[in-house]
């Protein structure tokens, strides 16, 4: 299911501004600006993943635009949540496995996703 550009545009402003929403909400309420910015990023991540499913196609020359679009949505929401993690531990070694572990996340996804059957 293709959608058309100006409406992927529309909706990713709208899901952008609540992002944002929801990043000054938490600033309000824990009173630390990098914990709103990595909700931000992470929630806009996310949709970008999601997103992946409405992007199709191959561009002829390596992976689609789908996956990529997966792709760079896990690792977006994956560098929100590895940041939000070292600001709540403070352990260099606990945020870099854990963003190693987001990286064997997404090597699993893109290899469960174009497996041949």
């Amino acid at each position: 299911m293709a959608v058309n550009a100006r409406t992927m545009g529309a909706i990713s402003a709208g899901v952008f501004m609540l992002a944002i929403v929801l990043g000054i909400i938490l600033y309000l309420t824990t009173g630390n600006a990098l914990d709103a910015l990595w909700a931000v990023i992470i929630m806009f991540g996310v949709y970008i993943a999601a997103t992946s499913l409405l992007k199709g196609g191959d561009n002829n020359f390596g992976p689609s635009y789908g996956d990529a679009a997966l792709v760079g949505g896990v690792l977006l929401a994956g560098i929100g949540v590895t940041g939000l993690i070292n600001g709540l531990v403070h352990n260099i070694l606990i945020t870099v496995a854990v963003f190693i572990a987001i990286i064997a996340v997404v090597v699993i996804i893109m290899a469960v996703k174009n497996r041949k059957v």
